[in-house]
């Protein structure tokens, strides 16, 4: 029962950042349409970016499977399935004053992503922990701003076209990357 609770209580709020911006949903509004009390929600989360993090949280470990053959842009691809699917509500956050949260989860998702490739990609390699954490940053603070711009400039329908864009650019230079890394070791 307390899992059915906390998930109702973070699809309400989704339901609701669809219809309007972060800031002006409130936890009377999540436990009215939810038909909980105070007491609940705040058994659950602390607040109303507790939910907003829990939710972002939840659907992207749903979303990702990582598997040994997987490519780069498959693995982006269902990590960003999750603000593509709730774009009305990416949008919301990302125009509320809140804007950090969203930002915070892209380079979260993102550094987690780059990380796991960087280390594929260099095992074979003499790479220090520093270098594969240069690596890591800078991919993963370029990927970070072109998606923020994009999702700034309202999230336009080509996000496919921008994840295969950027995963190619990943794949076209991570070698060379490594390889000017290793050189100067």
């Amino acid at each position: 029962m307390a899992k059915f609770t906390k998930k109702a209580i973070m699809d309400c709020f989704l339901n609701m950042l669809k219809r309007k911006n972060i800031d002006r949903v409130t936890v009377t509004d999540i436990c009215e349409e939810c038909g909980i009390n105070r007491n609940t929600f705040y058994y659950y989360f602390s607040d109303i970016y507790d939910v907003l993090d829990s939710v972002l949280i939840e659907e992207t470990e749903k979303n990702i499977n990582i598997t040994e053959d997987a490519t780069f842009y498959e693995t982006y691809s269902k990590a960003a399935s999750v603000i593509i699917e709730y774009r009305a509500a990416v949008i919301h956050v990302y125009n509320s004053r809140n804007r950090d949260i969203i930002e915070k989860y892209l380079h979260n998702t993102t550094e987690y992503l780059v990380g796991l490739f960087v280390k594929k990609y260099s095992k074979d390699h003499k790479l220090t922990e520093d270098d594969r954490e240069y690596i890591t940053s800078f991919y993963s603070y370029s990927i970070v701003g072109i998606v923020s711009r994009w999702i700034g400039d309202g999230m336009p329908p080509y996000d496919k076209d921008l994840i295969k864009r950027f995963s190619e650019s990943f794949d076209a230079t991570i070698d060379t990357m490594i390889n000017l890394c290793e050189a100067n070791n």
